[in-house]
């Protein structure tokens, strides 16, 4: 798994960080929240989120709780480097894997879904 942050193209808008196997899926998590085709994204380097004083919210999060222990989080001292102007990130587009990706979903007919490696299942595991 790899993690990456994600921003707006034309004006840098902060879109999320997320963490996927590969830049296809990366592409699909964005666009849970906007067109990941008007995206850019950056490798994270080392680095984190803190939660900078004490918080109630526990993991496991509760069924019905709301927070997630993370709203008052703060960048590490490398990440809030890099995402500052000067910063080393490298941004690329998302573009080409999100078009890749559409190409994926629409591009499934019967007989290539057919073809495809099924997954094990827990009772059919060999």
């Amino acid at each position: 798994m790899k993690a990456y942050f994600v921003r707006k193209s034309v004006d840098c808008e902060v879109v999320g960080f997320f963490v996927a196997p590969s830049l296809v899926l990366l592409a699909a998590l964005v666009d849970e929240c906007c067109d990941p085709a008007i995206c850019d994204y950056a490798p994270a380097p080392m680095g984190g989120l803190l939660v900078p004083g004490s918080t109630q919210t526990q993991w496991p999060l509760a069924e019905d709780g709301t927070e997630t222990g993370l709203e008052d989080a703060a960048l590490s001292q490398q990440w809030d480097d890099e995402l500052r102007e000067g910063g080393e990130l490298e941004w690329k587009p998302l573009k080409p894997a999100a078009l890749k990706l559409i190409r994926e979903w629409s591009g499934k007919s019967a007989s290539s879904q057919d073809a495809a490696p099924k997954r094990a299942t827990p009772d059919k595991v060999a």
